[in-house]
């Protein structure tokens, strides 16, 4: 029989040094699309359009519950967008459950926040992957 997985079981883990990734408390979802480009191949006098794959990439965010910790990896994540240089080596880990987990270096596109009256703050976070996207699920 088939396992199904809760998202409650899901997590995030970042080290802007690239080495050691810490839990980002407050972690309320995360979301991770890897596309490639469809390269053509076709040839004149060929009668239908040929394809290969190219190579993968990927995309996402992350949204968090805002603790206002200062010091904490979870402050220094959502700090992070805000770097001047940034040499895209961030370490991403993204578990779905236990010890199974999607890993790859990234670079930190944006990073939202918001309040609402009488609403816990949320920060959403999103990034780009860069080079190679390890699926261990």
């Amino acid at each position: 029989m088939s396992t199904f997985y809760k998202g409650e079981q899901g997590s995030v883990k970042f080290d802007d040094d690239g080495s050691s990734p810490a839990a980002i408390a407050s972690t309320t979802s995360w979301s991770l699309t890897i596309d490639k480009d469809a390269l053509e191949t076709s040839a004149m006098g060929d009668t239908f359009k040929g394809h290969i794959g190219g190579m993968p990439g990927g995309s996402g965010s992350i949204e968090l519950l805002y603790t206002g910790t200062s010091g904490d990896e979870t402050n220094a994540f959502i700090e992070y967008v805000n770097a001047a240089t940034d040499a895209g080596t961030a370490a991403f880990e993204l578990y779905t459950e236990g010890s199974k987990k999607i890993t790859f270096d990234g670079v930190m596109t944006s990073t939202e926040y918001g309040a609402t009256i009488g609403e816990i703050q949320k920060v959403t976070c999103s990034f780009v992957t860069n080079g190679t996207i390890a699926l261990s699920i």
